[in-house]
């Protein structure tokens, strides 16, 4: 009875939070945003990719001081890798950002594209969930852009975070995660559709298939370092093709990388994932595989 109730009051707290965010984020008076052709600073953020108005082709440039002049969120973070224990963020929500530059919220995905290659994608439906802000200043300081040295750390010029994270689902050992990157140097606005073209697995399969449900996990960690064609990061330098092959040629060398990836190459840049079960590895491996018993090669 206890647990029951403890259970709707952490719901309620939830739901309420929610909503605050959803209000905060449209109740926003419509602001513009200057866009240049050109990078005049370090700090400009680029925007590429459907920008209203503009071929796709087409890339613009926003100063970090006119991000400053839009409506700022603050909030104090404690489960955000970037940070060490609790940090104050403040920014822009990635929803807001849209408004103020009049691209659909509905069928827009956000590539938020890093310094090495790394990329975070934003859907409509995470960004209902989890109110993803893109980060101008963290401890009241603007963020800098510093050497790599290591995955972790503060890096500028721009990071995404987001208040308390509640994964919304699990696929096997796989629990949705927070897209969280740092060193942010674009935001590319994708058609979703596109992005699901690209990446679903061709054929028909049920909702509760094995391709299917591995699809869920590669589309929202995979495509990260790993590029579909024109979708997703270059981080890793493995295509979706090439991951394609190997999961067909050498399935059990496919599960121990994702495993443990230094146990295959030394120099591997691939964290592990030694959490991932027999059967999250088969569901990424048949999700891999189907498009290579579609195509044969591709």
């Amino acid at each position: 009875m206890l647990m029951n109730l403890i259970g709707r009051i952490w719901s309620g707290a939830l739901i309420a939070t929610a909503a605050t965010l959803s209000l905060a984020e449209n109740s926003v008076a419509q602001q513009t945003l200057p866009l240049h052709e050109k990078r005049a600073s370090a700090s400009d953020l680029k925007l590429s990719g459907h920008l209203p108005g503009m071929p796709k082709s087409v890339v613009r440039f926003v100063s970090y001081s006119d991000l400053l002049k839009l409506q700022q969120v603050r909030l104090t973070v404690s489960d955000d890798s970037n940070f060490k224990g609790k940090a104050e963020i403040s920014g822009v929500y990635l929803g807001q950002l849209l408004q103020t530059l009049a691209v659909a919220d509905k069928g827009t995905l956000i590539a938020a594209i890093c310094d090495d290659g790394y990329e975070a994608h934003y859907s409509a439906e995470y960004r209902t969930a989890h109110h993803p802000i893109l980060v101008l200043r963290v401890n009241g300081k603007q963020p800098v852009r510093t050497s790599r040295r290591s995955d972790d750390g503060n890096y500028g010029p721009y990071l995404v975070s987001q208040a308390l994270f509640v994964p919304r689902y699990r696929v096997f050992a796989y629990t949705e995660e927070a897209q969280n990157p740092n060193g942010v140097l674009e935001l590319r606005f994708e058609k979703e559709t596109k992005v699901s073209e690209a990446t679903k697995p061709p054929g028909a399969f049920a909702a509760g298939s094995l391709p299917i449900k591995g699809y869920q996990i590669a589309r929202e960690n995979c495509l990260r370092c790993h590029n579909a064609g024109a979708y997703g990061g270059h981080k890793s330098g493995k295509s979706w093709e090439a991951l394609e092959h190997i999961a067909q040629a050498n399935p059990t060398t496919f599960a121990h990388y994702i495993r443990d990836p230094r146990s295959i190459n030394a120099l591997a840049q691939m964290p592990g994932f030694p959490a991932y079960d027999n059967a999250t590895l088969s569901v990424l491996i048949a999700y891999f595989q189907a498009f290579v018993a579609e195509n044969g090669s591709r």
